[in-house]
């Protein structure tokens, strides 16, 4: 019992010691993984193949197995969608065990461009929403971020006039009516192809658009509430209720770390966001209107290390705390989406077996957490990533991927190219993982 003991010991502080120095996708802020009781993994070198043993042991509820997927805005040829590997990742997916993905929508066209420009934009996922999504039986969660309006600078959200549109309500301006304008364009085409809809990400701790612009700022509380219960209200009773009538709408994941602080204006947590999000207008008015708050789900992105600036040092704290805000709120049964949680096995001191062993534990702690109710706290953990994505090697590799698809040389969207078939050339052990957690089908 003694040596068991120390053999558990010896597990938990080297996996924990590798975690400290995870990157952050798309900015340069740290992230890892969680302190905890770690779930042993069999050692597996990565394989060219899915095919292993099942490995026995607990599983956690298969509504819960989300993935963050390859954007199949990155997938074309002669800008046309790569049917190919959109089927790859799709029977890739279903192989290992992924209920709910989440895709991005991009459109690279700013103000000026004209509805048929977007809606050729919007096309590119047609494939994959329509066809693949169905097939392989994904659940599809749709993001709709600042990438709905490429090449405008996110800030642009910020500045005023704010006035009252006729079709979307009070306090907009030019950049929030034209993402409005496409977020509705893409519903209306997509309708119950969508499982349901993220409403931005990680808005309050933005990356800098602009060599001399702002980093780790925030657009207003108000703002994002503003689109949440707009979106809402359209597809509940409103002029979308034919398309998108009782799909979740998710409050787009929340960056654990929050704000820093910015000239005239102090730092801000990620819960003290949340508040302000809950008391805004728009938020307030909903729920004195429709007896409920707009949303259905508020989703977070709990990477431990950035929690660790606030002093949460558990993956248990974490959440204890953000359901304390929402009970404080008067949402206390408000389900919590992770719309983003991974391991980076390219930075630092990481390695597979530590993504392996975080992913499992994680999903496995996420699992068992319960809301007064008795019903699932977390409605779904959306691992990131599928794929490894650029830069591929030196001290910024983004080697997040349970699979990696093999570089090839070229001039592609996103800075790299991808093998055209999109037959992953590695499985990592925490695909092994992922698989096994997941209820049989």
């Amino acid at each position: 019992m003694v040596l068991q003991g120390l053999v558990r010991l010896f597990i938990c502080v080297t996996v924990f010691g590798g975690l400290l120095h995870a990157i952050q996708p798309k900015q340069s802020h740290v992230r890892a993984a969680v302190r905890g009781t770690v779930t042993p993994t069999r050692t597996i070198m990565p394989t060219a193949t899915p095919t292993a043993t099942r490995m026995p042991g607990t599983t956690v509820p298969a509504a819960m197995m989300g993935l963050v997927g390859r954007d199949p805005f990155f997938e074309t040829i002669a800008g046309k969608p790569n049917i190919v590997s959109q089927d790859t990742m799709g029977r890739t997916m279903s192989a290992l065990g992924v209920r709910w993905v989440r895709i991005d929508i991009r459109i690279p066209a700013d103000y000026s461009a004209s509805d048929a420009a977007v809606d050729a934009a919007i096309a590119q996922y047609d494939y994959f929403l329509k066809t693949v999504a169905p097939r392989e039986r994904l659940n599809v969660l749709l993001l709709v971020n600042f990438d709905v309006v490429m090449g405008v600078d996110a800030n642009e959200i910020r500045k005023g006039p704010y006035t009252t549109d006729a079709r979307y309500g009070p306090r907009y301006n030019t950049y929030m009516r034209v993402w409005m304008g496409r977020v509705q364009r893409i519903i209306q085409r997509y309708g119950k192809s969508i499982g349901a809809i993220e409403v931005l990400n990680e808005a309050n701790r933005l990356p800098r658009y602009r060599v001399d612009g702002p980093i780790n700022n925030a657009i207003p509380a108000e703002v994002w509430a503003q689109l949440t219960t707009t979106l809402y209200r359209a597809c509940n009773g409103g002029t979308l209720r034919a398309a998108c009538a009782g799909t979740p709408i998710i409050l787009g994941g929340l960056h654990p770390r929050g704000t820093d602080a910015q000239p005239g204006q102090s730092a801000q947590t990620d819960i003290d966001y949340l508040a302000a999000i809950y008391q805004s207008r728009a938020f307030t008015t909903a729920k004195q209107q429709m007896g409920r708050w707009p949303i259905d789900g508020v989703g977070y992105h709990p990477y431990p290390v950035e929690l660790q600036y606030l002093g949460v040092t558990t993956m248990t704290q974490a959440m204890d705390r953000i359901r304390a805000r929402l009970r404080t709120l008067g949402d206390e049964l408000r389900p919590i989406w992770v719309t983003e949680l991974g391991y980076n096995v390219g930075y630092g001191r990481q390695h597979e077996q530590g993504q392996a062993d975080f992913l499992g534990t994680t999903y496995r702690i996420l699992a068992a957490r319960k809301l007064a109710n008795g019903a699932r706290e977390v409605a779904v953990v959306f691992w990131f990533k599928y794929e490894d994505f650029p830069p591929a090697s030196g001290v910024n590799a983004q080697k997040w991927g349970l699979v990696h698809i093999p570089f090839v040389d070229g001039a592609c969207v996103g800075g790299a190219c991808y093998r055209v078939s999109g037959r992953p050339s590695v499985y990592r052990k925490a695909w092994y993982v992922y698989r096994d957690l997941s209820a049989p089908k």
